[in-house]
């Protein structure tokens, strides 16, 4: 008689229950069916020791199809088709059943009336178990094993049974969670329906379209175009307020979507079994690059069809003929809606079918909205709609008062003259003032004691000097050559006068030389003439009496290179006469030359008034003297033109009268209404910028 040794049962018992505890958490996973029934049914071989083991499951319809299976060949069911038909009687007549059961090798199966409906076409022992999910049969559980003693055999029958338990709860589970996913895409759908036919305006549809959409078909970017005219027309981005039309990513969304609509025919990429047309695939290639999108759909939106309404006495025969006729004349889309994946490269799990129901919707949507909006004085219609609210019982009151007011004042700016005063900046500047300029080349070398800003000065004084080394070095060696020709004249005479014995020949060349000597001194003599009035140009003197104007004199100029008609310094006679240069902007140049052409046929002055900088509070006034006829860029002003006004001094203090003080003035250009007085720019700027265009 053999002994069983007890630690190999207790740890076989562990072994089983640390499968049964597998088992357990796998019915708690959340892989996926295939997955689950796998894992499922190697943890019950190995637990029972058993040859091999089939799981079904009742698929749509009702059929049972086996999701996984282990070492059937082992079982001999596929050894012919015979055995195989016989086991699938068997396991028809199980998922009859309301239990699991024991089915010993080659034992048949009899029914409620005891005949046989099934057998056992193995040598095993079968064990099954049903799958029950919520109260109905789902699959079942098939474990073929060696026979054993009955007591082992019904150990097998009750461990399969609780494991087909956790499989229906697993299922149960599942089923609950795609019920729940359903209802929750149910609940997308019906918001995104609701949104999108919301507003009758296609910008906003087509924003609402965009947005809504990428959360329903789950992609990265959802873009939708809109026909406006023969064009279509980008007008919404997901996740974008606006759109940047100017982009070259813009520009190759809507080529694309130009040569997909005019084909009336979607667009998957990629699409390995479909050949696209050269302008597509041309348009495609370009977008791609721009976008490096990895998958892409393109949808032209048709516009629908109107349905045939069924009447008690059949189908409406003119709607059908309105249907067919529209779909015939209606050959462009209304818009195009263009999916995109930054990360994927396929259409498998329903995004087909997602990007499908969108595109129904906003192609209805997006037909709707154009349709209201291309009626027949639709802006007055919206207007009218809008203003309704101020002619309720409650609102007429106040409507009435603004009206009243707005014709007011309308009236009034139209009616109501006014002096037309264009405004410019300008600088105060004495009449006569003079830049001192560097007559030559050279260095600052020294600058008049007193010489400073504010230092009254009179014609001629000396105001600085140079130093040109150059000239000196000239100089120097014009009067090193003068000195040597005029020794060489000298000795050259003497040996004339003084030597008797000079053949004939010899006192002509000397008399020649004595000659050249004599040019050459002559020469030398009007060249330090010229270097010596030159050397003048090294003292800088004033060239009026006045006062010197510029800043800093000593620190800006002292040894500092200067070159020939560099201007030095500035000196102005304050004591004179002075004027306004303003700088008047170009588009304000007609009105003030038409004022000045009128001013001099009426024999009088174009009145100006001005303030200055330094004296804000007081009013002055002048005329204008000259209106430059070219115009000039002056940094951020633009394009300006001088005009200079003439003033009286009299009626400044001297200590407002500082040369360059900065004032702004206003030129009179006659009577004009209130109205354009005020907003002569604005309707300048309408004229110019937007009439013109339309022009």
């Amino acid at each position: 008689m053999s002994t069983v040794d007890p630690r190999s049962v207790d740890e076989a018992r562990q072994q089983i229950r640390a499968i049964v505890a597998e088992i357990d958490q796998l019915g708690r996973s959340d892989l996926a069916e295939a997955d689950f029934f796998r894992g499922l049914l190697d943890r019950v071989l190995e637990a029972m020791g058993a040859v091999a083991g089939l799981v079904w499951i009742v698929g749509e319809g009702g059929r049972c199809e086996p999701v996984c299976h282990a070492g059937v060949q082992s079982t001999g069911l596929t050894a012919s088709p015979e055995a195989q038909e016989a086991h699938g009687h068997l396991v028809e007549s199980l998922l009859a059943g309301t239990e699991g059961m024991l089915i010993p090798a080659r034992a048949q199966l009899a029914g409620p009336d005891g005949k046989t409906v099934a057998s056992n076409p193995t040598d095993l022992l079968l064990v099954s178990a049903p799958i029950d999910r919520n109260g109905q049969r789902a699959g079942l559980l098939e474990v073929f094993h060696q026979p054993h003693p009955p007591e082992v055999e019904q150990g097998f029958l009750t461990f399969l049974t609780q494991v087909g338990a956790v499989a229906g709860t697993y299922l149960a589970r599942r089923q609950s969670k795609t019920i729940d996913a359903q209802q929750t895409t149910l609940t997308q759908v019906d918001r995104f329906s609701r949104a999108v036919h919301e507003s009758l305006d296609p910008i906003s549809t087509a924003f609402v379209l965009a947005n809504e959409a990428r959360r329903i078909i789950g992609c990265d970017r959802v873009s939708v175009l809109v026909r406006q005219g023969r064009r279509l027309r980008l007008e919404a981005v997901s996740g974008q307020e606006s759109v940047e039309r100017r982009a070259t990513a813009v520009q190759a969304i809507e080529a694309l979507g130009r040569v997909v609509s005019r084909a009336r025919d979607p667009l998957w990429h990629p699409d390995p079994g479909r050949e696209l047309p050269p302008q597509i695939e041309e348009e495609l290639e370009h977008f791609i690059d721009e976008s490096h999108a990895t998958a892409l759909a393109v949808i032209p939106l048709e516009r629908p069809w109107p349905t045939p309404v069924v009447k008690p006495g059949g189908v409406d025969a003119v709607a059908v003929a309105r249907a067919e006729s529209n779909a015939d004349a209606d050959a462009e889309p209304v818009g195009v809606l263009v999916a995109e994946w930054f990360s994927s490269s396929s259409f498998d799990g329903g995004k087909r079918a997602r990007v499908d129901l969108v595109s129904d919707h906003g192609r209805v949507a997006l037909a709707n909205a154009l349709d209201h909006t291309s009626l027949p004085l639709f802006g007055l219609l919206d207007l009218l709609g809008k203003s309704r609210v101020l002619t309720t019982a409650r609102n007429l009151p106040r409507t009435v008062t603004a009206a009243v007011a707005a014709v007011t004042a309308l009236a009034a700016l139209i009616l109501i003259p006014a002096e037309l005063r264009l405004e410019g900046k300008g600088t105060l500047e004495p009449v006569h003032r003079r830049d001192v300029f560097a007559g030559i080349d050279g260095v600052v070398e020294s600058i008049a004691d007193g010489i400073v800003h504010g230092k009254n000065v009179s014609e001629g004084q000396l105001l600085a000097t140079l130093r040109n080394t150059d000239l000196e070095v000239a100089l120097t060696d014009v009067l090193g050559r003068k000195a040597s020709s005029e020794e060489q004249l000298v000795s050259t005479q003497r040996a004339l006068l003084e030597d008797n014995k000079i053949s004939t020949d010899e006192r002509t060349r000397m008399s020649g030389r004595v000659a050249q000597l004599r040019r050459e001194i002559e020469s030398l003599e009007e060249q330090r003439k010229l270097f010596l009035t030159k050397k003048k140009y090294l003292e800088v003197r004033s060239p009026i009496d006045g006062v010197i104007v510029t800043w800093q004199v000593r620190d800006r100029l002292l040894l500092r290179p200067v070159e020939k008609g560099q201007v030095l310094l500035a000196v102005a006679d304050k004591t004179g006469p002075w004027e306004l240069e303003v700088h008047m902007p170009d588009d304000r140049l007609g009105h003030v030359n038409r004022a000045a052409a009128l001013a001099r046929k009426d024999g009088r002055e174009l009145k100006v008034d001005y303030v200055l900088a330094t004296d804000p509070g007081t009013r002055h006034y002048g005329a204008v003297k000259e209106i430059h006829e070219q115009a000039e860029v002056r940094g951020e002003a633009g394009n300006t033109v001088m005009v200079r006004i003439t003033i009286d001094p009299s009626n400044h203090d001297r200590e407002e009268l500082g040369a360059g003080a900065t004032v702004t003035a206003r030129i009179a250009c006659g009577k004009r209404s209130l109205g354009y007085v005020w907003f002569h720019d604005v309707l300048a700027f309408i004229q110019s910028q937007i009439l013109f265009r339309l022009w």
